[in-house]
């Protein structure tokens, strides 16, 4: 298969927002208990914090991190982890049926944030708010109690963190009103236009508290749905969210779902259109994209998945999706970080990475942040074949899917960038289970390219199926050769990701 890159760098997309690397920790399983937090263990540091998952992640680096849920937060008070440990009471978990100790609360999850936190890279916290059993009174406190001065404010809850040993405000900007309230597995499920009017509510009360802070309203991944909560909410909302799970057992039917995932951003960008139409408002709303993964063997207790070569060619292709609608998609959140369905792994004395981690540090720490125009164009006949796969996959809490087709997907994908240092960054994925590809890349029209060596970084496999496990950790790992001449061209494995670097 041959094909051809074009890339013209005097026409730029947009720009891809630091937010697109967030992340998504959730009181699901071993995500929280016995992944990012596990006290006693001889892998924790004093706060309780697992040191090896906090070093995997501040490699790639977290801008954003959500918390509590998920579905958990449709059904938790947060006053229940505030205070001293051990008084903290334990409650019965309605979303997963378990039991919560509510040891791993407000402060500990911004304390972890702290922790990610780096020089090059702040995290910032993403609080989803509970609107299932809880009230606009507890989620004003909450926010009273993060981000209050309590001595220009000396309500009870910002008095509450000064007592507890929190001086300074936190300065909480995201908060999520709700979670998946369209779906009747939530708590507090409800009717588009309901939802809308309870949004609206809590969003004008919230930023009566602290004008600076961005909600982000529920989107269903529905055009009825998100459109009447636009029309409804719009003027006092940020973003709108969307939810996407994908993957199944096959290889192409889990590599192929990412051009799924692009066509549901498209179209939900063509809704905003649609709603901002009528809207009176300057500021644009925009997509967080807080839940996406691949979902198909954790679908009961303990929710985790070792994750193969073709999952990671999944999120490599859904990253090119979301570079190329990075005017309107601006966060997004892998769901979730560690262990339920993870792109960690942690046992009581290690940790494995997964083939998702490492395309996330392709993209996180190799890729630009300019997105250029660019079109692959398919050289030859075989290049011009396309791939069609059933894409359809069960999702905890909605009915058995029948098969959803998908059809006219190309083997080769690829988006290309520009640095903050000027310098050239490409990312292409071969979605091909047996056959080679080559790229040829034109760099007339970046010249200065074609004189510079080219780092490539690669992630492949002998098989889609390979994954890294407890006792084969390394099975999927990725190599880093250098050209030091590029002669225009390079030749791509069969089920691969791929990230040259010119000037490096």
């Amino acid at each position: 298969m041959q094909y051809s890159l074009r890339i013209d760098p005097d026409r730029r997309v947009g720009e891809v927002h630091p937010m697109f690397f967030g992340h998504f920790i959730e009181h699901l399983g071993r995500c929280i208990y016995g992944g990012v937090y596990e006290p006693g263990s001889p892998l924790a540091d004093e706060h309780g914090f697992r040191t090896d998952v906090l070093e995997a992640v501040r490699a790639i680096g977290v801008p954003i991190l959500r918390w509590p849920g998920g579905n958990f937060a449709s059904n938790y008070h947060w006053e229940d982890g505030i205070g001293p440990q051990e008084k903290r009471p334990a409650r019965f978990d309605l979303a997963w049926r378990s039991v919560e100790p509510d040891t791993f609360g407000t402060e500990e999850f911004l304390a972890y944030c702290a922790a990610l936190s780096t020089d090059d890279q702040p995290c910032e916290p993403y609080i989803c708010l509970n609107t299932g059993t809880g009230t606009l009174d507890e989620a004003v406190r909450w926010l009273e109690y993060c981000n209050l001065d309590a001595d220009q404010y000396p309500t009870y809850h910002a008095k509450w963190r000064r007592e507890l040993g929190r001086t300074e405000p936190y300065r909480v900007k995201y908060w999520g009103i709700g979670n998946e309230v369209y779906g009747a597995w939530q708590v507090g499920h409800t009717t588009a236009a309901a939802y809308a009017d309870k949004c609206v509510q809590y969003a004008r009360f919230l930023k009566s508290v602290d004008p600076g802070v961005k909600v982000i309203a529920v989107g269903a991944d529905d055009p009825e749905w998100d459109l009447e909560v636009l029309r409804r909410a719009g003027p006092v909302v940020d973003y709108i969210s969307i939810h996407q799970y994908w993957g199944n057992d096959t290889h192409y039917g889990t590599v192929a779902a990412a051009a799924a995932v692009e066509r549901r951003l498209k179209l939900l960008g063509s809704v905003l259109d649609v709603a901002e139409a009528g809207l009176a408002k300057d500021a644009p709303i925009e997509i967080s994209f807080d839940e996406w993964n691949v979902w198909y063997r954790g679908r009961s207790r303990p929710w985790e998945e070792f994750y193969a070569l073709k999952d990671g060619i999944f999120a490599a292709g859904v990253f090119n999706a979301m570079y190329r609608q990075c005017r309107r998609v601006t966060m997004a959140n892998l769901a979730q970080m560690v262990n339920a369905l993870g792109m960690l792994h942690t046992t009581p004395t290690a940790l494995v990475k997964s083939p998702l981690y490492h395309v996330f540090e392709f993209y996180a720490n190799h890729t630009g942040r300019t997105v250029l125009d660019a079109a692959v164009v398919a050289d030859d006949a075989a290049a011009r074949e396309t791939l069609s796969a059933d894409i359809a996959v069960h999702v905890y809490g909605r009915p058995e899917p029948r098969p959803k087709p998908i059809k006219d997907v190309p083997y080769v994908d690829a988006v290309a960038t520009l640095r903050a240092d000027g310098h050239l960054s490409v990312a292409v994925v071969n979605l091909h289970e047996t056959d080679r590809a080559t790229l040829r890349i034109d760099l007339a029209s970046v010249p200065a390219a074609a004189r510079q060596s080219v780092q490539v970084h690669e992630l492949t496999g002998p098989d889609g199926m390979q994954q890294n496990t407890v006792e084969h950790p390394d099975a999927v790992s990725p190599t880093t050769r250098r050209i030091d001449q590029w002669t225009g061209s390079i030749d791509l494995s069969p089920r691969s990701v791929t990230v040259l670097e010119w000037g490096t």
